[in-house]
């Protein structure tokens, strides 16, 4: 009996970062969402926020190394960052979540640690390393996971920043095929915004139809509409 108790509460513990993961592709995504039309500082104390509140739910589940560790970096992030920019705060802890990596990169924790640094380096205007860090965390997502589906999303953002467009289009179209509704309502924005950019008016106008049919509350589609209007 007692081997039975052993083996429901580690099923329980293996089950768990799927939750975390959820949850701190979720906060990344609203910090992403909200970097633009927000100040600078806001976009960086939600970042903060994530990864303090991802190590915080995951320490009263059970006790792992490696967000441990994710949660000292994002500490020492969010105090390099209230004395200093954006790229000297990251540079200051780069090292740091390169440990992380290092140790633990095959682990929940520091899969979601890359997230958080490709986050951060998308709003330190580091698209390039940001790219090389979302394409790094998409292999460790399963297919049709909403974990995945931000990585696309944040890659869609970081390509766009670096003048691809095309690459991003690839990246925001893989996310329509996925299960969750405000990154595919995101998605069809971006690509109408990147048609419309690279003149692909077709299929701009594909975009901008389904956002109006699928998602006809998506504050987004009428800006588009009024552009595309005027």
């Amino acid at each position: 009996m007692a081997q039975k108790r052993i083996s429901r509460a580690r099923k329980r513990d293996l089950e768990q970062p799927d939750e975390f993961l959820s949850l701190t592709s979720r906060l990344l995504d609203k910090a992403r969402t909200h970097w633009k039309p927000f100040s600078a500082g806001i976009g960086v104390l939600l970042v903060v926020l994530a990864g303090v509140l991802v190590a915080g739910y995951f320490s009263e589940k059970a006790e792992d190394k490696a967000f441990v560790l994710l949660n000292q970096t994002m500490g020492r992030y969010a105090a390099e960052r209230a004395s200093q920019d954006a790229q000297k705060a990251l540079d200051a802890v780069t090292p740091d979540f390169e440990n992380l990596f290092a140790k633990y990169g095959d682990r929940q924790g520091g899969m979601a640690g890359r997230l958080m640094f490709a986050q951060l380096n998308y709003q330190a205007g580091r698209a390039e390393v940001a790219i090389a860090q979302y394409t790094a965390a998409a292999k460790g997502f399963p297919e049709g996971s909403y974990a995945l589906s931000a990585v696309w999303s944040g890659l869609g953002y970081a390509q766009a920043a670096d003048g691809k467009p095309e690459d991003a289009i690839k990246s925001f179209s893989k996310i329509i095929a996925g299960q969750d509704t405000v990154l595919k309502a995101d998605a069809l924005y971006q690509l109408a915004l990147l048609y419309r950019k690279t003149g692909q008016d077709d299929e701009y106008g594909k975009s901008l139809q389904a956002l109006r049919d699928e998602y006809p509350g998506f504050m987004y589609a009428d800006m588009l509409t009024e552009l595309t209007d005027g």
